[in-house]
């Protein structure tokens, strides 16, 4: 999409994600992406592939399932009410629909198996998507090509080994960021390095960033901030959210008193988005490794530490600060990443209101 619809529609679901408790009509949105209902409908449809009221709903329930998965004692009613809904009953009717079974057999989660990618739904000889999730019989889950791969390695993950790609996990209290970034729909391997590629070329518009390799797809590079740290994250949470729904942003955390002038904030053909990620209690996991590497860490930190540990996961968006020191390498699946993964978490309550 275009720069000056990208930022439009980015407002758009903004507004959507901090007020989908509320009442909301199209004529709010509307004016929070500064276009009339009529034109501002027709370019979000044409954008995302679905209606801002399908977007509208479609948040609202996963946000629903959302809660269910990190706070399964909150009461259903509170749910409904915290998701827009304005009965416990249209929550249910909501959810049945979107996600074909009930909040309860949700929340009670027996359906989960995670294959190494993501926690997919035990179904009879497949994996099923989130939108035809329902079984009524237990089976063995298949195991993804990456999995029969690394069998071994998923095994030993699964006793309790930390893999090797984990570096140091610990606890940090982070403070706000201040970034600059820009967003797409989707989060394929492919798709998310041409972003950062994008973004890349800036940088060295920028100064940021000496080019040292440039050619057709491929861009390989060197700092000259050494201290220049990228930031990325994925909105929605894919175990949710359809991967081709997920928003995906990337960009470069701002440094302190650092200004940035509008044509400096243009990126080719898109306007790089600043805001601030706020701060708080994070697990933070130095990660060392490849993409294919990812779901390992991603196994033994959801699977066996945090069920272990004295901290829940809190309601705000994971982000990975992405040091520029990668950008030395030509960008593809099989490059190898030095990342720390910061996942917001609170401490674990002993009551049953927790």
């Amino acid at each position: 999409m275009s720069s000056h619809y990208s930022r439009r529609i980015h407002l758009a679901q903004n507004y959507i994600r901090q007020h989908f408790e509320d009442e909301i009509v199209l004529a709010d949105v509307a004016k929070a992406a500064h276009l009339s209902p009529y034109h501002f409908h027709r370019v979000f449809t044409a954008c995302t592939q679905e209606t801002p009221i399908d977007f509208l709903r479609r948040i609202r329930v996963e946000h629903a399932a959302q809660l269910l998965l990190v706070q399964p004692p909150i009461r259903l009613i509170d749910i409904a009410v915290r998701c827009g809904f304005k009965s416990q009953a249209l929550l249910a009717r909501a959810f049945r629909a979107h996600f074909g079974m009930t909040a309860s057999e949700w929340r009670r989660g027996a359906f989960w198996q995670h294959d190494g990618h993501y926690w997919r739904w035990k179904a009879e000889g497949r994996q099923q998507n989130s939108k035809h999730c329902k079984n009524s019989q237990r089976a063995q889950p298949v195991l993804s090509t990456l999995f029969q791969m690394r069998t071994a390695e998923f095994v030993a993950v699964r006793q309790g080994r930390q893999p090797s790609y984990v570096r140091a996990l610990r606890i940090e209290h982070k403070a706000p960021i201040q970034r600059i970034f820009l967003w797409q729909q989707g989060i394929g391997r492919e798709q998310m390095l041409a972003l950062w590629q994008v973004l890349l070329r800036w940088g060295i518009a920028q100064g940021w960033l000496q080019a040292v390799v440039d050619t057709p797809g491929a861009l390989g590079l060197t700092p000259t901030a050494p201290a220049l740290l990228g930031i990325s994250r994925t909105v929605d949470n894919p175990n949710i959210t359809e991967p081709t729904r997920c928003r995906y942003e990337a960009g470069f955390v701002l440094p302190p008193g650092l200004s940035l002038s509008v044509a400096q904030c243009r990126c080719g053909d898109n306007e790089l988005l600043r805001d601030e990620l706020p701060g708080g209690p994070c697990v933070v996991i130095d990660f060392v490794g490849r993409l294919a590497d990812e779901p390992l860490m991603v196994e033994y930190f959801y699977n066996v530490w945090l069920p272990q540990s004295d901290w829940v996961l809190a309601d705000r968006p994971a982000y990975l600060e992405v040091p520029l020191s990668n950008a030395g390498q030509v960008l593809h699946p099989d490059m190898l990443l030095e990342t720390r993964w910061c996942i917001p978490v609170r401490k674990r309550r002993s009551s049953a209101n927790e």
